[in-house]
Parts: structure tokens; C-alpha cells; sequence
């Protein structure tokens, strides 16, 4: 049996497992049951008559042949995505294409004071625009799928280039009339004696929260848990609770007095950051490169101003 007649979702759910560290992991991310994963892995072991897998304390990792046929898995794979985004634009007849990935308090800012600009100028590019967690945006930069991504979380992800630049206070949304709303600034002890809107676990600006509510030990409680933005502002305008995000996420409903925002007396509030993300060997187009850097002048403006 020559390596091509291989089934590639074999070696697929071992890129996956060389990823994600472990089966079960892997399995999680695929949306399949671990025991589908181990009984390919084991075919495909079986029939290259190589070990892939081992273990290591409580992770498993590839071995070298594991490796070789994960990293030309990546490769091919990244092949096929550039090839099937050139066909993309054939089909559309476009200048090229951009895939971006924005987290979701960050969408107006990128719409209004970036995609505006690069439109006037690369008016046939297709703009691909995503939301999501930050965990996966850096996976999909790491397979091409993403050509750049505005996160927000406590840190950079290693690996990528990435810009980080200032974004704070991450503050309190309350309507008019809460009980918070007079005060300049409000402390975590405070904030524990009303009822909190989380967001998914997912977001950077929750992770942001849990590490300022652990660092007071004071056990973060909400009682609302969302997975939009727009979802914990309607919320908040109802009167229901607190939401968290900065100020920028929030211009519009500030700008009308139905909301108001509190800077949360913390220092991790203070210090709140997004992160620019590209591969850092991923070779950019002329218009994805422009695109780039109406990104890094934006953010860098707005966190001087």
C-alpha cells in the first residue's frame, strides 16, 4: 500500500490529535466520538507499520513518522485552501479575497474606520469577515484559513505576529438609573453585590473578568451568560444586570445616555489589550498587506488618543 492510498481522514484526526494534545481533545474538537479517532489512528498504525502516537505524563503526542505525516497534512491542506480561494475568486470574478477574524466589541471600529478605507481603494477584494474565541482564530490563522485576526484576552497567543495594543479600562454598563451609575470608578467588591452578565467562556474580555474577580478572591457569580455582545447591552439597557466591556464596545448606546460605563477599579481593568494577528510566515497579498496596516495605524491611533 503506496502512502497516497492512505485515507486522509485518518491522517486528519492525526493533525488534529498532534494539535489538541490528546484523542479525546481532538475528538471535542471534530465533533466525534473519541473511539472513531483511536480506531483510525490504530488502522492507520496498523497498516504503516510505524508507531504515531505516544505518551507523555498526561498528553499524548506524534512521534517522528506521526509528525512527517501531520506536517504534510498542514501543508497540503494549506495548498488546498489557497487553491480553492483562487477558485473562489474566479467564480466571483474578484481581485483576491480576504479572510478576517474580529471579535465581536471591536466589529464597528473595524467596519467604520478600516474596511471603509480599504474599499475605496481595493474596491473588487472580497472581505470575508468572522467572529470568534480567540483559541480557534489562532488554529485557523495556523492552517491559512485566516489571514488576520482583532482578538482581545489577557495575553498575545505565541506564535504568531501580533500587535498588542492598549484598549481599557474594561468598564461596568449600567442603564441610568442603577445603583452603580453615580460613582467614577468601581471596585470588584462592589460589583459582587449586584447581579453580573457574564459572557461565553470563550471571550478574551471573560477571561479578563474571572482573572480580576480571582485576584480580589472574590468568586464571580452571574446571573445571565451570554454569547453576543448585543445579547448582554440589551440586558444591560433592561435593567438586569451588569455587563463588562470597554467603553469603545459600547459608543452608540453612551452616546444616546441609555448606558453608562464605570471603569472598574483594577489594575488588570486598566491594562486591557487587543492583539493584531497574522501568521509570521505566511507571505500577505498587496491588498491583505494594506488591509494589515490600516489595522495597525487604527488601533495604534485610537490607543495614543
Amino acid at each position: 500500500m503506496t502512502l497516497s492510498t492512505y485515507p486522509e481522514k485518518s491522517i486528519s484526526y492525526l493533525y488534529e490529535v498532534g494539535v489538541h494534545g490528546g484523542i479525546r481533545r481532538a475528538a471535542d474538537a471534530l465533533g466525534i466520538n473519541p473511539s472513531v479517532v483511536s480506531r483510525q489512528l490504530s488502522l492507520l498504525e496498523r497498516n504503516l507499520q510505524l508507531p504515531l502516537l505516544e505518551r507523555r505524563g498526561r498528553n499524548v503526542v506524534l512521534t517522528e513518522a506521526g509528525k512527517l505525516l501531520a506536517e504534510d497534512f498542514a501543508k497540503t491542506n494549506q495548498r488546498r485552501k489557497q487553491l480553492e480561494r483562487q477558485l473562489q475568486d474566479l467564480r466571483h470574478m474578484r481581485g483576491g479575497s480576504i479572510t478576517v477574524r474580529i471579535g465581536q466589541g471591536m466589529v464597528d471600529d473595524v467596519v467604520n474606520h478600516v474596511l471603509k478605507a480599504f474599499s475605496a481603494a481595493y474596491p473588487g477584494v472580497f472581505v470575508n469577515m468572522l467572529s470568534g474565541d480567540m483559541q480557534s482564530t489562532v488554529m485557523l490563522i495556523a492552517k491559512g484559513e485566516v489571514d488576520m485576526a482583532v482578538g482581545f484576552g489577557p495575553t498575545g497567543p505565541p506564535g504568531l505576529k501580533c500587535l498588542s495594543i492598549n484598549r481599557g479600562p474594561i468598564c461596568a454598563i449600567v442603564q441610568r438609573e442603577h445603583p452603580i451609575a453615580r460613582l467614577s470608578q468601581v471596585s470588584v467588591t462592589e460589583l459582587a453585590q449586584h447581579r453580573l452578565i457574564a459572557m461565553n467562556e470563550s471571550f478574551g474580555l471573560q477571561r479578563y473578568i474571572n482573572a480580576i474577580f480571582k485576584s480580589e478572591s472574590v468568586i464571580f457569580t452571574p446571573s445571565y451568560s451570554c454569547n453576543l455582545f448585543s445579547s448582554a447591552i440589551a440586558l444591560s439597557k433592561a435593567g438586569l444586570g451588569i455587563a463588562f466591556m470597554t467603553a469603545q464596545a459600547v459608543q452608540t448606546p453612551l452616546l444616546q445616555g441609555e448606558l453608562i460605563a464605570i471603569p472598574i477599579d483594577h489594575r488588570i481593568a486598566r491594562e486591557s489589550q487587543c492583539h493584531l494577528l497574522r501568521s509570521a510566515d505566511h507571505r500577505l497579498t498587496p491588498a491583505a498587506q494594506y488591509f494589515w496596516q490600516l489595522l495597525c495605524n487604527f488601533f495604534n491611533e485610537a490607543a495614543d488618543s
